[in-house]
């Protein structure tokens, strides 16, 4: 452990698979096109962006690739963590890391939901990263073995940073995720956002999107941008700002991107976006609204998607 913190520690994250049975493995579909996997790992990219930067990372992402012994006898300390599909992966992989003395770090939403289920993890970094990660590296710089960190704090959104989309192959991906937007003021039965982020809506600057967009195109990226929030339009005002801006961009960027989300509750808001862009397809709502219906009578049969381009 001695300089795991300031030395050039080599850092392994590991995206383990999701359940075969999950919404997450249409891979049928991906192979179309030509890709491996749906969606990028998003919240191991912004994990690695939040430890330390003279850190050396590798990003493997087992829907795409083999973890092979190599990767782990590479590493120094590996992160992981994930959602309830991928419970059993993440417990098996635990273990593979521990047959090799690695130490293992752990978070992400079924961890903090439900911890004592990993308790065999060496580090638990449960909440939102931003918040508990410092808490973390505060321990091992102190050449801390062990522990568990977890704060009811919320992170605030305008410090968030840019994840690694450097550590990933695009090529891999159906699309790549983008967030702007943490909790949720709605109350849907069947939904554990507000017990993980809250209610109340926090955001990112329009500047900070536009950088998270640069960054990508920067790296050469160009198709499809799923914004994943859980509620796209907590605050509409705020959203019609942002894409004021985003119209802006794409077209002065010769549209390099399209984009998809996630809404409910939208009402006539729909008119506005359809009048807005130039091309609006959007469908796959909440059906727990109650709305789906007169959705898609005014939007016709069309796919969750936005999509902006020049037409």
């Amino acid at each position: 452990m001695r300089g795991l913190f300031s030395g050039h520690t080599k850092c392994l994250l590991v995206q383990t698979k999701f359940s075969g049975f999950s919404f997450w493995n249409y891979q049928a579909v991906c192979e179309i096109v030509g890709a491996k996997y749906p969606a990028a790992p998003l919240g191991l990219m912004t994990v690695a962006a939040l430890l330390p930067q003279h850190w050396i990372f590798r990003l493997i992402d087992e829907n795409v690739e083999p973890l092979l012994d190599d990767h782990l006898k590479w590493a120094d300390i590996i992160c992981t963590g994930g959602m309830l599909p991928q419970q059993k992966s993440m417990l098996d992989f635990i273990r593979r890391a521990h047959d090799f003395h690695r130490i293992v770090v752990v978070g992400g939403p079924d961890p903090t939901s439900q911890p004592d289920v990993y308790l065999e993890a060496d580090f638990l970094v449960l909440g939102e990263g931003e918040i508990s990660i410092p808490m973390f590296l505060n321990d091992l710089q102190k050449w801390a073995k062990s522990g568990g960190y977890f704060s009811e704090e919320k992170a605030n959104m305008l410090k968030a940073v840019v994840p690694r989309y450097d550590l990933i192959n695009f090529r891999n991906y159906l699309m790549v995720g983008l967030q702007y937007i943490r909790g949720c003021p709605f109350n849907c039965e069947f939904c554990d956002i507000i017990e993980l982020y809250g209610r109340i809506p926090r955001f990112k600057s329009n500047e900070q999107v536009i950088k998270e967009l640069q960054s990508l195109y920067d790296l050469g990226y160009r198709g499809h941008i799923d914004i994943v929030d859980d509620n796209f339009i907590g605050n509409k005002k705020k959203v019609k700002s942002l894409l004021l801006e985003l119209k802006t961009w794409t077209k002065n960027h010769r549209y390099p991107f399209y984009f998809s989300t996630e809404a409910s509750n939208l009402s006539t808001w729909l008119i506005y976006m359809r009048s807005f862009f130039r091309v609006c397809n959007i469908a796959g709502f909440n059906a727990a609204t109650g709305e789906e219906a007169y959705y898609a009578r005014m939007m016709g049969n069309n796919h969750r998607l936005i999509r902006i381009e020049n037409k």
